[in-house]
């Protein structure tokens, strides 16, 4: 859901899966061949505006939301 806010994609390194925020400030990670959601995170208290894959460390995920706070995900 993102509720008319353009929230960021990016694919994992090795092109396997998909992440992005939401308006419920979630961060959310898709299989991209099955196109089943793997897993949902509540990674902000507002709006999860951009969700950024680490290019070399593949196990982290980066988001930044409108509550102010830019985190690192293991």
């Amino acid at each position: 859901m993102v509720a008319g806010y353009a929230c960021q994609v990016d694919f994992s390194p090795d092109m396997s899966y998909v992440v992005s925020g939401d308006a419920d400030g979630k961060l959310n990670i898709w299989d991209w061949k099955t196109t089943k959601l793997y897993q949902r995170i509540k990674a902000h208290d507002k709006v999860c505006i951009s969700a950024l894959w680490h290019p070399h460390e593949t196990s982290k995920v980066i988001t930044c939301g409108w509550d102010g706070q830019i985190k690192l995900w293991d």
